[in-house]
């Protein structure tokens, strides 16, 4: 049922933990979805919540998915029913957000930000020697700004719950 052989259970049950690649596995599509959802909201939720805020179709289908990330040592369960993360993994398009709660954000605003920041910088001293070279080193660095830009835009409207749509 959870996709976690009787091995792996016995296995987690020990303590010891799956590799990030091995959790990578199993850890996709509507399961990758649950848990997304639960790292946007860190408090404790139950199955028909999740449900809910996940558009699965029924209780039982966010069930099924938490029950697995159970399993695999991911998620827990307290006494009235509701999950909470247990372990933080990194798996398929989380790799590519940093932060956790409200504040996942794209790995590359950081580099776009911190890039847009030096042009500025250089562009105001450049200025000066407006030479060749000087030209070049700025229409590169915007160049670079416009890329890294691009690439946290286009990851930020890949994630399966953009802010407005909670």
């Amino acid at each position: 049922m959870s996709g976690v052989s009787e091995l792996e259970e016995q296995n987690l049950s020990d303590d010891d933990k799956l590799s990030e690649t091995e959790l990578a596995k199993q850890i996709k599509g509507k399961t990758l979805r649950v848990y997304w959802y639960m790292l946007r909201h860190p408090q404790p939720m139950t199955a028909r919540e999740i449900q809910h805020g996940t558009n699965l179709s029924s209780p039982s289908l966010s069930m099924h998915h938490l029950e697995k990330m159970k399993n695999l040592g991911v998620v827990e369960k307290d006494v009235h029913g509701q999950y909470t993360i247990k372990r933080d993994v990194r798996v398929g398009l989380l790799n590519l957000f940093i932060g956790r709660g409200r504040l996942l954000v794209p790995r590359f605003l950081f580099y776009a930000t911190f890039f847009t920041s030096a042009t500025a910088a250089l562009s105001t001293m450049l200025w000066q020697f407006l030479e060749w070279y000087s030209v070049i080193l700025i229409l590169l660095l915007v160049l670079a700004c416009i890329i890294l830009w691009y690439e946290a835009l286009t990851i930020w409207r890949e994630q399966p719950f953009p802010e407005g749509s909670e």
